[in-house]
């Protein structure tokens, strides 16, 4: 097929120009629009170039996106009565040139402009008179458009009287030109370049009548500078448009906009209005100083740029927000007083529903999950997690794979009239710069194997090649489905093959994607930092990724894959450790649940500081808030919430002993319940209900779980976090609770807990030994199956839940246990898969979850003096790992 991109266009921009006001206003495009316009155009498409022309122009015309949800606080509404006298130019150019140019769907700037008038409504009115500070926070996902949402914010704010505006642009130069070209696309108008003879002019100026420029203080290819020779030369006051700054999170240069801003002010404040937008704000701007009376370089430089002038808000954007949610997490009240707490505004951005994210890759039930992600079991004999930079690089079988299946991708998308569009492949596997160079080498000569093989492919021997043999398997295996053939494959692998190889670190490389806009940049790129935060990566379509980072920021910043791929997300594909995937199910999870706190909290009218202490009494809080003091401390403070949760016991000591003194545990409160509730009881459980809260607790006491659960594992002596939530609410929540064994409804019913209760055991054939525990079917941590915390329930509450989760409410099990009006103890007795490796447990395996209504009384902190192992478990779940060089981060060099 041929290339069809300028035809794309074309239609697009026709399509945008005709229906955006339309769509804007919340109404439909026409039945028929799309075939209508494509037979009113000049061009003719046979029958294959017709479907895909329909296919890409209806995936861009049928986007929705919703709108978020926002918590706030001292909030006065100004934007609507301002509106009037606000001149939108920059924001009106800025709407044209996407809709006209075709580059967003109408129904995304549409959202675009409702979202981004909400935040510069929160973020106060730059004209009104006196001093005035407003803090705020964008959480959106990884790369989902929050560089789109903060250059339409930037527009507007300019537009609407903030004479100075800051954009910090992460902590890598790659990083910071890319922003500052993006700003330079769609609010400057020319290629920020000083002391240029002409500047060149770029197409968001021919959607304006009259030509406006911002000025700016940074350019591509330079961070703000004192130079003469290619720096800032003019005073503040000297511009009658706003002035931008496109700043790297350095010390060095914000220091020096410091002293510059200074000076502006003329030893006073300066009274034109600041907005300060921090991109990636959970990275490098949070204060992580020991000392609760310092603050770290960076963070201390933001403050007192902000501090410099009379009216400024600060709004952080971030995908990843729990530095920011937890910032100085020794006291409730150091949190709130801190400068850079989002105290007044929270804003969650909702994804068009074509975006490639976390949920649709990870989660369970995603539906890229299966043909997407490839779990890569073949690397350590060649590059272990762990390593050092000397380590020899050899290429393990699964990347040798990975790259001929790139080059599929490649050609299934030339197939497609894509061949002129960016095609790239991301290989991720070490932080050091050595370790990088040594497995270009190793890629280049493989690389060069499969040149040579595709250049015959349309040989009659080709088949009989044992490359292009694996390149057929390899399709067979992968795209048998995508609607393409692998004779019609070989007629374009040649083609395909002739890609780039790249290494971008802190030596050099870059990615020039505007460069080759005309023809496409295909590229398989190598890196690390550089390619782990911010930096977009244009048709990303395969992923090879092995990194023993389990923090929470850094691992889902490292998916650049996240995205949009219009026409080729069913050939896009990850390649990654199970540890690795078992961290991102995790990590979403609790990423999404941040999110369903915003949701909720909005729903009551909660404001920043109700969501802040809330979410610190989270399960994810305990490793978030402890990660900067917990090198060296002993001893934590600790306030954990299980409202609404399924607590489930996943992780066992691995000793057969312990195990069997659980049963004999279990054993001794199963006698004293009595018949069970005939009631309650069915096929698939029996259930007692109303049964005497002290009792469970006697059960819990006695019970042993592995050190490895930070949840229901001591931390502290023999006491768990969930043993002492437990004992503040047993003489009142939990002084009664209702008590299930599930089990099998056939199978061979035994007597294993007591000579008058037979039942089926169930069997958990999956799992793993880690640390000495047994994690029941391994990194998912779960033990239930998935309908146990139904049981016990009204089908009228059942019908509640399910009616909470299709809402877009509480997710999972929580929308159950949100139901209930009493806790339940959910026994689980087992038996394991053959094969378990190292497994030392034998005969019924017992554990034991928790299902928990919502809570009425607050969580207590507590002090814990905590042991070496959940010490360990925090340092290893979320301290940041030190990527590439560090020092030349701080230097500034990359």
């Amino acid at each position: 097929m041929r290339d069809l991109g300028a035809e794309l266009a074309y239609l697009t921009m026709s399509l945008g120009r005709k229906y955006a006001e339309e769509v804007s206003n919340g109404r439909a495009l026409p039945n028929g629009a799309i075939v209508a316009e494509i037979d009113a155009s000049p061009f003719r498409f046979d029958d294959e170039e017709r479907a895909e022309v329909m296919r890409a122009l209806e995936a861009s015309f049928t986007q929705t996106q919703t709108r978020g949800y926002s918590v706030f606080s001292d909030f006065k509404p100004w934007l609507k009565d301002c509106s009037a006298s606000i001149d939108f130019y920059y924001w009106n150019r800025l709407k044209r040139y996407y809709l006209e140019g075709g580059s967003l769907a109408a129904p995304v700037v549409a959202t675009l402009d409702a979202v981004t008038d909400q935040i510069l409504d929160f973020s106060g009115n730059p004209l009104t008179s006196g001093t005035g500070s407003r803090r705020g926070m964008v959480m959106g996902h990884v790369q989902s458009g929050k560089t789109t949402n903060y250059s339409a914010l930037i527009c507007k704010a300019a537009d609407a009287g903030y004479r100075t505006i800051i954009l910090l642009a992460g902590i890598t130069n790659s990083l910071r030109a890319q922003t500052q070209e993006r700003l330079d696309e769609t609010f400057i108008g020319k290629k920020s370049i000083f002391h240029a003879l002409a500047a060149e002019p770029l197409p968001i100026l021919t959607y304006a009548m009259k030509k406006r420029f911002p000025a700016y203080g940074t350019s591509r290819d330079k961070d703000f500078t004192r130079d003469k020779n290619g720096g800032v030369v003019f005073s503040l006051a000297a511009h009658n448009e706003p002035i931008i700054f496109v700043c790297k999170k350095n010390k060095a240069p914000l220091s020096k906009l410091r002293d510059w801003l200074i000076e502006q002010g003329h030893g006073q404040m300066i009274t034109s209005p600041l907005l300060l937008i921090d991109d990636e704000a959970d990275n490098a701007s949070i204060n992580t100083s020991k000392d609760p009376k310092a603050t770290t370089a960076i963070n201390a430089v933001i403050r007192e740029i902000m501090a410099l002038f009379e009216r400024h808000s600060y709004i952080g954007y971030t995908a990843t927000p729990f530095a920011n949610i937890f910032i100085d997490p020794d006291t409730n009240d150091e949190m709130l007083k801190d400068d850079l707490f989002p105290k007044h505004f929270i804003k969650t951005l909702d994804p068009p529903n074509t975006y490639v994210g976390a949920s649709r890759v990870f989660a369970d039930d995603g539906d890229l999950r299966e043909p997407m992600v490839k779990v890569v079991k073949d690397y350590a004999p060649h590059l272990p997690l762990n390593h050092q930079a000397g380590h020899p690089v050899t290429l393990p079988p699964s990347l040798l794979t990975a790259v001929r299946v790139f080059l599929l991708t490649r050609a299934i998308r030339i197939l497609r009239g894509q061949g002129r569009q960016h095609c790239t492949m991301m290989i991720n596997v070490s932080r050091f710069n050595a370790i990088q160079e040594k497995l270009h080498g190793e890629v280049y000569i493989y690389l060069q194997t499969l040149q040579n093989a595709a250049a015959l492919a349309m040989g009659p021997e080709a088949l009989r090649d044992p490359v292009i043999a694996q390149f057929k398997e390899d399709f067979d295996r992968e795209f048998g489905e995508c609607g393409a053939t692998f004779d019609a494959i070989r007629t374009v692998l040649a083609d395909a093959a002739r890609v780039q190889l790249v290494t971008v670190n802190m030596k050099g490389g870059t990615l020039d994607y505007r460069a080759h806009r005309e023809n496409g940049l295909h590229v398989i790129t190598i890196g690390g930092l550089a390619l782990s935060r911010g930096l977009t990566l244009e048709g990303l379509t395969v992923s090879y990724i092995l990194r023993n980072t389990a923090a929470s920021d850094t691992l889902m910043q490292m998916a650049r894959w996240f995205g949009y791929r219009p026409g080729y997300e069913d050939v896009c594909r990850v390649y990654l450790p199970l540890l690795a995937l078992n961290h991102y199910r995790e990590i979403n999870g609790a990423i999404e649940e941040l999110r369903d706190e915003v949701r909720r909290m909005h729903g009551l009218g909660m404001t920043p500081e109700h969501f802040g202490l809330k979410v610190r009494e989270s399960p994810t809080a305990i490793r978030i808030t402890a990660a900067n003091k917990m090198r060296t401390a002993t001893q934590m403070k600790i306030a954990q919430d299980y409202s609404m949760r399924h607590l489930e016991g996943y992780i066992l000591p691995n000793n057969q002993q312990i195990n069997e003194r659980n049963l004999n545990a279990v054993r001794a409160f199963i006698a004293e319940l009595g018949a069970p509730s005939p009631d309650k009881s069915t096929v698939q459980a029996e259930v007692w209900e109303q049964k005497p809260g002290r009792s469970v607790m006697t059960l819990l006491e006695g019970f042993s779980f592995s050190a490895a659960h930070g949840d229901l594992g001591p931390i502290s002596g023999n006491v768990s976090l969930f043993h002492d939530y437990f004992a503040d609410r047993v003489r009142d929540e939990m002084s009664e609770w209702d008590v299930a064994l599930p089990h099998p409804a056939s199978g061979e019913a035994k007597p294993v807990l007591r000579c008058d209760l037979s039942f089926p055991l169930r069997t958990r054939a999956s799992g793993d030994v880690v640390d000495g525990g047994f994690r029941v079917t391994g990194g998912r941590n779960r033990v239930a199956d998935p309908n146990d915390a139904q049981i016990g329930l009204t089908q009228d509450e059942i019908d509640a839940g399910n009616a909470e989760k299709a809402s877009g409410g509480l997710r999972g099990d929580k929308a159950y246990c949100a139901q209930r009006i009493r806790p339940m103890l959910l026994i689980h007795v087992f038996t394991t898969g053959p094969g378990l490796s190292n497994l030392e447990l034998e005969g019924p395996v017992v554990t034991l979850s928790f299902c928990l209504p919502r809570t009425e009384k607050a969580t207590s902190e507590r002090s814990y003096q905590v042991n070496a192992v959940y010490r360990k478990q925090v340092e290893e779940a979320f301290t940041r790992e030190d990527e590439d060089d560090d020092d030349a981060v701080q230097a500034g060099k990359i």
